[in-house]
């Protein structure tokens, strides 16, 4: 049983210069989690050389860590509520590391999943995170909220552009060893930099409820993942979408009667969290569900389908990076326009901007430079949302359970993204050029669809912001 003071009592709060030096590493340390995340993916072909690995085998590279995300998250944030958040963030930082070594040395593809399951514990660090900031940050916690959400989108750009530099010039093996190497440095950092967490959640942990929340999002997002290629009338992947959702629905009975539950469902039905949480999986569906289509646009070779800006290599690496380094900048504007507009503004103006990004790319794409001014638009966009959403959401949640809160905040958005890409695939797939043939490919009109579809989406996250900032609104003045 833990000693740790209870909820209730009263944090000191650090002095502006440990606040900045506690801040600063954890931005340093976000950015480290967006390189880590998103340097495998163009190291993809590496792996498929070296391990002899289909496309579909390929494909669980990728799937392994985001399986491995929806048990971590909730799993971790849950214990960082009851045993301390700096401590199972050092935990999940440890994780990754271990798993980037073993990614790097692994002999054999089995190994290297053991590997990238293990660096899924990375998609815990922004809840943990979140936590620790909400209560050493005080009146700073929001813009310190913001900046973490802009660092990570950053590193997540850069990551994509490093990889690719570094599989040009390095070799597989020492191209793996660098997020390695980075999150080795990041462990001892943490432990010595980032203070614990003095408030706890009362209770043990509700494994049963841990094991069929994971359970069920693996079954359902593993089918979600791989129908495309497995077929959707196929069993495998009706019996992962159906059971999936069985296993959700009997979890959500099972937290009904637990006396310490994981997720403490009447903080969502009447703790006021079920909005922010809706807006985020719609949020997330038009952010995330977005990413694969722009780059497959920004990768068509025009002379060969008649659209597309045949960027390759470097050149599409940086191009991605505009999205990132917008995004940041719309986490540091947010807060200014949140003092200037206040919550509703701030988040209302962020989906709008997202939602005339988006439009604007629909009827206007054919120029490098005109695309990417809209992709600068909708990362800034994105960026003020991603920053102002969050705060929202930790601001209101128990002070015992900002881990959890945020875990599931998380989850929401992830969960979203996998939805949207795989919604989002088969729009494309089925608006394709070439008839039946195998060199069929996705049309011009399929893009115009999707980014149509993510502009009516950010409009609605406009729509939802006006009852999540009510009902900030609410919950504040009822304090």
């Amino acid at each position: 049983m833990s000693t740790s003071p209870p909820a209730s009592v009263a944090v000191s709060a650090p002095a502006p210069a440990r606040i900045a030096s506690i801040v600063g590493f954890l931005i340093v340390m976000e950015l480290a989690s967006g390189i880590t995340q998103s340097w495998i993916s163009p190291l993809l072909p590496s792996f498929i050389e070296r391990y002899g690995l289909s496309s579909a085998d390929a494909n669980w590279i990728i799937a392994s860590a985001l399986l491995s995300a929806a048990v971590c998250v909730p799993l971790l944030s849950k214990l960082g509520d009851v045993y301390g958040h700096k401590r199972l963030l050092a935990v999940a930082a440890s994780l990754v590391a271990l798993g980037s070594v073993i990614v790097a040395l692994a002999p054999s593809f089995a190994l290297l999943l053991v590997g990238r399951v293990l660096q899924g514990a990375i998609s815990a660090f922004l809840p943990l995170e979140f936590a620790i900031v909400r209560e050493r940050a005080g009146e700073r916690a929001d813009r310190a909220i913001g900046l973490l959400v802009g660092s990570l989108t950053a590193g997540t750009s850069l990551g994509l552009l490093l990889a690719g530099v570094a599989r040009q010039y390095l070799s597989p093996s020492t191209t793996l060893w660098l997020p390695a190497v980075m999150m080795i440095v990041v462990v001892p950092l943490l432990v010595r930099l980032v203070p614990e967490t003095v408030v706890r959640r009362p209770g043990g942990i509700d494994w049963l409820g841990a094991a069929l929340l994971g359970t069920g999002l693996v079954l359902f997002l593993g089918a979600v993942g791989n129908g495309s290629r497995w077929g959707w009338t196929d069993p495998l992947t009706l019996g992962g979408l159906l059971g999936g959702a069985a296993v959700l629905l009997v979890w959500v009975r099972v937290e009904n009667r637990a006396d310490h539950p994981l997720v403490s469902l009447d903080v969502i039905r009447r703790g006021g969290q079920g909005l922010p949480l809706l807006t985020a999986f719609v949020f997330g569906a038009y952010l995330f569900g977005s990413i694969t289509p722009n780059a497959l646009f920004l990768g068509t070779d025009a002379a060969a389908t008649g659209y597309g800006l045949g960027l390759s290599g470097t050149d599409l690496g940086a191009a991605l990076l505009v999205l990132g380094g917008a995004m940041f900048l719309g986490t540091v504007l947010a807060s200014r326009l949140a003092d200037r507009i206040g919550d509703l503004g701030t988040l209302v103006t962020g989906a709008l901007v997202s939602a005339a990004s988006y439009l604007a790319t629909a009827a206007f794409h054919q120029d490098l430079a005109v695309f990417l001014i809209w992709q600068a638009g909708l990362g800034i966009g994105g960026g003020i949302v991603a920053a102002k959403l969050p705060t929202i959401v930790v601001s209101r949640a128990p002070r015992d359970s900002v881990g959890i809160v945020s875990g599931l905040y998380n989850t929401a958005r992830t969960v979203a993204g996998s939805v949207a890409g795989v919604v989002f695939a088969a729009v494309m797939s089925a608006l394709v050029v070439g008839g039946g043939t195998s060199s069929a490919v996705a049309s011009e009109t399929s893009y115009v669809v999707v980014w149509s579809i993510c502009a009516g989406l950010a409009l609605l996250v406009a729509v939802l912001a006006i009852g999540v900032a009510r009902g900030a609104a609410r919950a504040e003045a009822a304090k």
